[in-house]
């Protein structure tokens, strides 16, 4: 009777040590991952400071990073190719990518943070890669704004 009593006890514990898993989710205005000669940084813009403790294998924090997911804040722009824009935050140069060569005349538009118009580019048909300067600006929150005839997709990009 003291095994049966043992073992309920050994799979009950056993439950709820496994159900305490915590998600990696944090809410905050901006973030990013970059990874560049095999060290990766991930950040986000309005954590507060959190402590990290580390071991000789593994680092253990008390805070949350958010997974390093693009999304476009506005997506109409029917199109199949997939977009990607990249380095997240930027210092000098991004650079729009396309999985295939575009089928027509995409317009861009950077944009500032207040909506003002910075910069006006075009990717021409038949491009995968087009690069936008950015050495002339200065650092802040901008939104990148792909334009083909009425739809588009609006991208934010963070210059540093």
């Amino acid at each position: 009777m003291r095994r049966y009593i043992f073992i309920l006890v050994t799979i009950l514990f056993a439950y709820t040590v496994s159900a305490q898993v915590a998600n990696q989710d944090v809410v905050a205005s901006a973030g990013g991952n970059n990874s560049a000669k095999g060290v990766t940084i991930s950040w986000t813009l309005g954590e507060t400071i959190v402590p990290t403790f580390s071991s000789s294998n593994s680092i253990l924090t008390q805070g949350f990073q958010q997974q390093f997911v693009v999304t476009p804040l506005v997506e109409n722009l029917e199109t199949h190719l997939r977009i990607t824009i990249f380095p997240n935050p930027a210092s000098d140069i991004a650079t729009i990518t396309f999985n295939e060569p575009v089928e027509s005349e995409i317009r861009v538009l950077l944009l500032n943070a207040r909506g003002q118009l910075v910069k006006t580019d075009f990717i021409e048909p038949l491009m995968v890669e087009k690069r936008i300067d950015l050495k002339d600006i200065p650092g802040g929150i901008y939104f990148i704004r792909l334009t083909e005839g009425k739809l588009s997709n609006v991208y934010k990009v963070v210059k540093l």
